[in-house]
């Protein structure tokens, strides 16, 4: 006889009815019927006896173990297909051959299991189970228990597809499997359920745990709720997520992100999740700010500043103090999210090292949620900070005003200056910058608000802030220096009638006037401007701004090339001013500052370069009398009327009453042959 060699394909012991598994064997197990041996004994092994009604069953499903006639043993498939009726309930008997060998085996074929059990109602006694109907079932037969592992009792057998559960009990779970019968035979049990009365809704939600990324939310226990499920939303958002199931009494939400709140929903359940209450009340909760980061520590005369990061979400700001590194901690100040990230803490003592922290606060439904940011320190100044001062840097008398350079080398400039309405140039020896000294800030622009002349300046070096000197208008004498919360360039300053308006990068920012009598009243060396009103974006980074005709007025500075000023419509101005831009006019380049006289003349101050001989020095006053058709998007300049040459450096420029001031950089230059340490006073009428 030859060798045969039996391939037979593996069978996943799962039948395609309803999951009833057969025997599984390897290929590796599926042997070789040697020639010289016979078959002394067939059994079936490891076969269902057992399947779901309209089932497949075929050969591949039973698996034979044969034992030879020298006693060795293997497992093998049968070689013929078999014959049976999957769609006839009740046991078959077929014959099962191998290699001219047959055996009898029994097969029962029971219905399916029952499949798409659920609770279709409950109320607070009753609730009713429904599933799919069979079509081979005669009746279906109800288990249920106590327990989930527990031993399953028949309830009832019923013909329909559906079972209303009475007088049970809040809070208890009843277990039931139901499974199809038909000819005293009987299928797999389906799915377990757990059926219970509907439970009341979650009346109350408390938070007591809130941090930047969680929020543990806790509720009180609602009468028949065997478990809970937690939903949330972002505030700015509509529909919920489901975050997770409890049967304990509070639920910590992950993954959230700092400084954001969350609406909160919480659903009580019973038996099965699908079996829930009426929604809570939505509550709303907050996480945390994220934590500040403290960018920097600088100590100054008997103080510290402290600068930091914005946090996300916070809505205030708390700076603590102290003389260790780990404890000891004071508040020192504090600020709204809405002010600036810098602080100064003062009455400290002089030479000495303080350590410093920043803790970010906000409020949600009444719960104070707080960030803490790492500590940092520094050291108060050792010495008390000099005065702003108030001489000139330069030219002390008229006399040596006479002998300066720029007053000799510039022939208009020393016919029509006047001297006696000129203002000396605070701050150039040094300014106090709220504890700080500075010893060479530079002046930018000038402008007229109310009873005072207000001067741009920043510093050099970059290590203070920039400034804003007050000045009484009608005495020319210095009053108090307003330091603003930022070293920006601030090439530009003027005033809208409520506002005062500074450059800063490619925006204009905007403060109230109000913050300058402030200033004024505070009797300070000094006072630090937190608050700005609005930040209006430009279309580049803005050298000068001025007002005219109800409109703010800005543009750039180009040593090369002409550059537009645009002029903007206010919008909200008592309030945070915004901008829409309305016109352009075309304007030339090394434009440094920008007035109007009363009558539609505008004058432009024109400068570049320390000195004669550098490339592209320029230093004069230019007027135009533009065609002012407002209704026009572009406005013409039309052709220049008159040049008046000024002492280098020349930067913003003013009008007030019958008067044009000139402010200048050049004092700060020490490069600068013909330096000019004064807002220098013109009738108007004779340089325009």
């Amino acid at each position: 006889m030859k060798k045969r060699i039996l391939a037979i394909a593996l069978v996943i012991g799962v039948l395609s009815a309803c999951g009833w598994h057969t025997g599984v064997v390897s290929a590796a197990e599926i042997t070789e019927t040697p020639e010289e041996k016979t078959i002394e004994k067939m059994e079936v092994v490891d076969t269902e006896s057992k399947i779901p009604y309209k089932s497949q069953f075929t050969k591949e499903n039973i698996v034979l173990q044969i034992t030879y006639s020298d006693a060795t043993t293997a497992i093998v498939r049968p070689d013929k297909e078999i014959e049976l009726d999957t769609g006839k309930l009740g046991k078959q008997t077929f014959p099962v051959e191998y290699q001219g060998k047959k055996i009898d085996y029994t097969v029962e074929v029971v219905p399916r299991q029952v499949q798409g059990v659920k609770v279709t109602h409950t109320d607070k006694t009753s609730a009713t189970v429904g599933w799919d109907a069979l079509p081979e079932a005669e009746q279906y037969e109800i288990y249920i228990s106590s327990k989930e592992n527990g031993t399953y009792t028949l309830l009832k057998s019923v013909k329909e597809t559906k079972y209303r559960f009475s007088d049970l009990v809040r809070g208890k779970i009843t277990y039931v499997k139901i499974r199809a019968a038909a000819a005293e035979a009987a299928g797999e049990y389906s799915a377990l359920i757990r059926v219970a009365p509907k439970p009341d809704a979650v009346k109350k939600i408390t938070s007591n745990q809130n941090v930047k990324t969680k929020i543990t939310v806790a509720w009180e226990r609602a009468e028949g709720a065997t478990g809970y499920l937690v939903y949330y939303r972002p505030s700015a958002d509509k529909d919920y997520i489901l975050a997770g199931d409890t049967t304990e009494l509070s639920f910590q939400v992950t993954g959230l992100k700092a400084g954001n709140d969350y609406y909160f929903q919480i659903y009580a359940y019973a038996g099965e999740t699908d079996n829930v209450s009426e929604a809570s009340p939505a509550v709303l909760f907050g996480t945390a700010p994220s934590i500040p980061t403290i960018t920097k520590v600088k100590g100054g005369d008997r103080r510290v500043k402290v600068y930091w990061k914005k946090s996300t979400g916070a809505d205030s700001y708390k700076i603590y103090f102290s003389t260790k590194e780990s404890s000891g901690f004071q508040l020192g100040a504090t600020a709204p999210a809405d002010e600036s990230t810098i602080r100064g803490v003062d009455g400290l003592k002089k030479k000495k090292k303080y350590y410093v922290k920043v803790e970010a606060v906000r409020l949600v439904s009444g719960m104070t949620l707080q960030s803490e940011s790492a500590v940092k320190s520094a050291k108060t100044a050792s010495t008390k900070a000099k005065a702003t001062s108030t001489t000139a840097k330069l030219y002390s008398t008229l006399k040596k005003f006479k002998k300066s350079k720029a007053y000799k080398t510039y022939k208009a400039f020393k016919k029509k200056v006047l001297y006696r309405l000129s203002v000396i140039i605070p701050g150039l020896k040094t300014t106090n910058v709220a504890g700080f000294n500075a010893t060479r800030m530079v002046p930018q622009s000038v402008t007229f608000a109310g009873d005072y002349m207000l001067m741009s300046a920043y510093d050099y070096s970059k290590k203070q802030e920039s400034v804003i000197y007050i000045v009484n208008k009608k005495t020319r004498k210095y009053i108090t220096t307003m330091v603003l919360p930022h070293s920006g360039h601030v090439g530009g300053i003027t005033f809208d009638g409520v506002n005062v308006w500074i450059t800063y990068g490619k925006n204009l920012q905007s403060f109230k006037f109000t913050e300058i009598q402030a200033a004024v009243a505070s009797g300070k060396p000094y006072y630090e401007l937190y608050r700005i009103s609005s930040v209006c974006p430009m279309p580049e980074t803005v050298s000068y701004v001025t007002f005219y005709k109800n409109k703010i007025w800005a543009g750039a500075y180009s040593e090369t090339s002409k550059k537009y000023m645009y002029g903007y419509d206010i919008q909200n101005k008592w309030a945070a001013p915004s901008l829409v831009k309305t016109n352009r006019i075309l304007m030339p380049n090394r434009t440094q500052g920008v007035a109007f006289t009363s009558s539609g003349k505008m004058l432009l101050s024109r400068s570049c370069q320390t000195k004669k001989g550098r490339r592209g020095f320029m230093s004069r006053l230019d007027t135009y009398r533009p065609t002012w058709n407002l209704n026009s998007y572009s406005i013409k300049k039309n052709k220049k009327k008159k040049t008046v040459k000024m002492p280098p450096m020349n930067e913003g420029i003013a009008i007030s009453g019958a008067y044009t001031y000139i402010i200048y950089e050049s004092p700060a230059f020490a490069e600068c042959k013909a330096p000019m340490d004064r807002v220098t006073a013109f009738k108007t009428s004779k340089i325009s």
